[in-house]
């Protein structure tokens, strides 16, 4: 039977044998269009490199889908996700990414990140119920890892007793937020679901500016988070987040940088806190529709 002074002894030794640390991170993200955002990541990867003492390498996946497999497989140790993939990766591998960091936008009070349904303004529609009423026409989505160019539009219909947009309507799928808006202005769709951005850049136009009437909108979504795979050391992933908090202050340039890759985040003021609990409310909005979470995985 070991003593207990034998005992106190190999916990001594266990704790003084030093954890083997990180020789580098990963550092990934999504692609946009053709838009792979590596250049928005590099100069805060750098800075939080010069920080951690390690270097930090930046990858892009083609698809939102790729990067949750990064995540899976442990390829990835820190991401920065869209709102539907972070919460489609929690739904299939409950604590497989841990929510560091989101963004705090300079008015403090919304996120500003919103989607809309769209119409054109000649085709009479005011309602997203009338547009439900008008059978066999076509709907137009950005693509189905969006948040707000498909997830929301979906819980918008949902909203509306609508649990699959595609037993109403025919269903495509633009590529971009741009085409949305272009599919509905040419009428290769009756109606449209994307980032509410793109519908105030699109009436800006002067062209445009009379056509498009939004009929149905989200207004507060949830900004995607920067993200740390559990297979990451408890102590790295805290560093990373202190660091991230203060990078406005220390690094403004690296920190503009990155939020010019993302449309929703170019009003942002800097990093805030963020916790998995933070997006319950969002997801409560799914309700019993099943259905919405195999179409967006």
């Amino acid at each position: 039977m070991i003593s207990i002074r034998n005992y106190l002894l190999a916990i001594l030794f266990l704790l003084s044998i030093p954890i083997q640390a990180q020789e580098s991170l990963t550092f990934a993200t999504y692609a946009y269009a053709d838009n792979n955002r590596i250049q928005n990541l590099e100069p805060l990867a750098q800075w939080l490199s010069q920080h951690l003492g390690i270097p930090v390498n930046v990858i892009s996946y083609p698809s939102v889908k790729q990067l949750i497999q990064g995540i899976q497989n442990d390829s990835v140790d820190i991401a920065m996700m869209n709102t539907s993939g972070y919460l489609v990766l929690q739904r299939k591998n409950p604590g497989k990414a841990k929510p560091l960091v989101n963004l705090l936008m300079a008015n403090q009070e919304i996120t500003n990140y919103g989607g809309c349904i769209i119409t054109l303004k000649k085709s009479g529609l005011t309602r997203l119920q009338e547009a439900i009423q008008r059978k066999s026409s076509t709907l137009s989505l950005v693509a189905p890892s969006s948040t707000s160019g498909n997830l929301v539009p979906r819980l918008l219909l949902n909203k509306e007793g609508i649990q699959n947009a595609e037993e109403t309507f025919d269903v495509r799928y633009a590529g971009t937020h741009a085409q949305v808006v272009q599919d509905i202005l040419k009428e290769k769709a009756l109606i449209g679901g994307c980032g509410c951005a793109e519908v105030e850049k699109a009436q800006k136009e002067k062209e445009f500016a009379n056509q498009l009437v939004v009929i149905s909108s989200f207004n507060d979504i949830p900004l995607g988070p920067i993200v740390s795979n559990s297979s990451l050391d408890v102590q790295t992933a805290n560093k990373i987040q202190e660091l991230l908090l203060h990078v406005h202050q220390s690094s403004p340039k690296a920190f503009t940088t990155f939020c010019d890759g993302w449309t929703e985040f170019k009003s942002s003021s800097s990093f805030k806190a963020v916790d998995d609990h933070d997006y319950d409310p969002f997801r409560s909005m799914f309700g019993d529709n099943m259905l919405l979470w195999k179409i967006i995985e």
